[in-house]
């Protein structure tokens, strides 16, 4: 079946073990999958390129793991029936672990794509914290554009505490038609250096100035880090009065409160 989406035989093995291992090292996946160790880490290499698999530095090894097949959906390869069909299988096959915190780290800009674009893949919606400008800056406002534009098709709300600039202000008066609560606090109070993401059972966090992430995925953690978030929430929605400004206001349209998330 795999074979039907593009992956060879081989990187068909080596993803399929990797899913039943959790996290493992390349000659750990040599021995199980059957594939002589070179060939292993060209593998590795090719599914990570595909948002397959990622890596971790642990000391001087590298330990591998598959991402979620969710990812193989993203792909080109999309329109075959079957992958559809089997992705229960494949899906039970990876959160049989999920128990335990996975951590996967995500390098350069391509990396922090990766990141982004699985939010989009949220059930629960998104919770944010975030310096928009520093995001915007951080990748392309192209990208953003592009982001938005899916995040709205899929129906994904957002509620966000963002750090009170134009850029913010101007994703506040666009809530109501890009599916986004937001309330903005004080930067220089509140200086968001990176961004936050709870979703689902996930923790996405992004450094855009240094173009590196990490997802962490696991139900407590994230249900933890989601009640964190709505105390902040609260607060930001208490003290944005004394943020926006009436000039502010009046380019809002008068209404503070733009979106309110179902």
């Amino acid at each position: 079946m795999l074979n039907k989406i593009g992956l060879t035989d081989k990187e068909a093995k080596v993803y399929l073990t990797l899913l039943e291992l959790q996290e493992t090292i390349p000659s750990v996946i040599s021995r199980r999958s059957g594939i002589k160790r070179p060939t292993t880490y060209v593998i590795l290499e090719q599914l990570q390129k595909r948002g397959l698999c990622s890596h971790v530095r642990k000391g001087r090894t590298l330990y591998y793991r598959a991402l979620n097949p969710h990812a193989l959906l993203e792909d080109q390869y999309n329109k075959y029936s079957e992958l559809e069909k089997a992705m229960p299988e494949l899906v039970s096959l990876h959160e049989k672990y999920v128990v335990t915190p996975q951590m996967t780290v995500y390098e350069g800009a391509e990396g922090v794509i990766k990141i982004m674009n699985d939010t989009l893949n949220t059930s629960t919606g998104l919770l944010c914290w975030a310096d928009v400008t520093v995001a915007v800056d951080g990748l392309s406002a192209d990208f953003y554009e592009s982001y938005i534009k899916t995040k709205v098709e899929r129906g994904v709300w957002l509620k966000g505490v963002f750090c009170y600039d134009s850029a913010a202000l101007r994703f506040k008066k666009k809530g109501r038609e890009e599916l986004r609560e937001v309330y903005l606090v004080p930067k220089e109070k509140f200086p968001f250096k990176n961004e936050i993401n709870i979703y689902d059972d996930k923790v996405a966090i992004v450094s855009y100035e240094e173009k590196v992430g990490v997802i962490i995925q696991n139900k407590t953690i994230a249900d933890t880090q989601r009640a964190i978030f709505d105390l902040g929430f609260e607060y930001a929605r208490m003290i944005e009065q004394d943020v926006l400004t009436d000039k502010d206001l009046e380019y809002l349209g008068g209404d503070r409160f733009v979106a309110m998330a179902p």
